[in-house]
């Protein structure tokens, strides 16, 4: 949309549209939320439908909510939550991800060659990041599955990683929102300078008046039939510190419609430096740690591993000598002799991760719902570290024993490719 001199003047402060929104959202709260419109009493079962809505935790914890596919994601508490949010320092012309904005010209079109060269470089890199996290050991306990006293069946943790990636600089098909309206402010206010740095809106004759999208949340449908998914809490702070959930707008377009409505705001430099400063220049929102320098060295990198390549030509049933010479034109090469893997250098810093209480911070924000059962699944949790069908995943000595079947199935992969490529 495009406003005139005097509309913008007009428009509200960002500040003003965060009291407003922050408004609507307390006197939701005070209305008793979601557990107001209750289908499930309190004291639920840790495992019923739409326990992220009907519960009993406090509103910064992480509810362990199972999807359609009977895993488990760790969901931002949605209670109070009537709204999800999406800050934009502009107005792109829709609600569409950067993966889809970088390839477009200033006129907003898209051109067919740079575009398909643009997201086979970022799917590449992307799927890079992605393969390396597979191979984090907690990561392969979560996804393998747990069980958790008292709980008969193994509990599967759903890890995003296509979320996971976008929250770390890579660019994916995936649009982010948030339940958090002062993260979404954040974003709102701010210009990305990459390496996980940003700077606030100053130039107001270049960015005049910025949008905040504001969807609004059916508990029923939202993120069953709506295209939502869940980034929420992940093993490192990252996501869980933005309250992550996305849009994937490979399913269709999000438009403007009776669920979603923008929020204009005019810039103000001060309002701009106060948001930026509230977040301590965005590190409340994206802690450093230790996978965020391997994302970086991806991201920066000229260099994509040969496994990645071939995965990704095969599942696209992709031109080999196009791929290449692509890649050639933006100079990066494909080692056809790399896989990405922790490597020991890596594995030291998991090790150092856990001994300043990585998992006991990451604990520490789930709930498994109220009662009793859900108190002994979460100290269950806790002690995994200590119990003897996990704890070699806590033990970086034990790495070749708990992926020997995931490079032998890699080894059979790699060879398969081949033949087909």
């Amino acid at each position: 949309m495009e406003f005139t001199p005097e509309h913008i003047a007009e428009l509200p402060t960002l500040e003003d549209v965060i009291l407003f929104l922050a408004g609507l959202t307390d006197d939701f709260e005070d209305a008793g939320g979601w557990l107001s419109q209750a289908m499930f009493p309190p004291n639920c079962s840790w495992n019923l439908p739409m326990v992220d809505f009907f519960n009993l935790a406090d509103n910064n914890q992480f509810i362990v909510t199972q999807t359609g596919s009977k895993r488990h994601t760790l969901k931002p508490n949605l209670r109070n939550r009537p709204f999800l949010y999406r800050g934009q320092r502009k107005d792109f012309g829709g609600i569409i991800s950067g993966f889809t904005r970088d390839a477009m010209s200033d006129n907003g079109l898209l051109f067919r060659e740079e575009a398909r060269e643009y997201h086979l470089i970022n799917n590449l890199k992307a799927e890079d990041f992605i393969a390396l996290l597979k191979t984090h050991p907690l990561f392969m306990m979560l996804d393998r599955g747990i069980f958790l006293e008292p709980e008969r069946k193994p509990i599967f943790i759903n890890m995003n990683y296509y979320g996971l990636a976008q929250h770390y600089g890579f660019h994916t098909g995936l649009i982010d929102f948030t339940t958090d309206i002062d993260a979404a402010a954040f974003f709102a206010c701010t210009r990305y300078l990459g390496d996980d740095k940003y700077e606030p809106v100053t130039d107001i004759e270049k960015d005049p008046y910025g949008v905040i999208y504001v969807h609004k949340i059916r508990p029923e449908a939202t993120f069953k039939y709506l295209g939502f998914s869940t980034i929420g809490l992940q093993l490192y702070p990252r996501s869980g510190a933005q309250k992550g959930v996305c849009y994937n707008e490979g399913i269709s377009r999000l438009n403007v419609n009776e669920l979603v409505r923008p929020v204009y705001f005019r810039h103000n430099p001060e309002v701009s430096k106060r948001v930026y400063d509230i977040q301590k220049d965005g590190k409340l929102l994206f802690p450093k740690d230790s996978i965020s320098k391997y994302a970086q060295e991806i991201l920066n990198g000229n260099e994509i591993s040969g496994e990645t390549f071939a995965q990704n030509l095969y599942s696209n049933h992709d031109n080999l000598q196009e791929n290449l010479s692509v890649l050639a034109k933006h100079n990066i090469n494909v080692n056809w002799h790399k896989r990405m893997h922790f490597t020991n250098e890596m594995l030291q810093e998991v090790q150092k991760d856990l001994r300043d209480n990585l998992w006991e911070k990451f604990c520490d924000q789930i709930y498994f719902a109220d009662g009793k059962k859900g108190k002994q699944m979460h100290d269950s949790l806790l002690n995994l570290p200590n119990n003897p069908a996990y704890k070699h995943y806590f033990n970086v000595n034990e790495y070749e024993r708990i992926t020997a079947y995931d490079a032998d199935i890699h080894r059979r992969a790699r060879k398969i490719r081949r033949r087909n490529i």
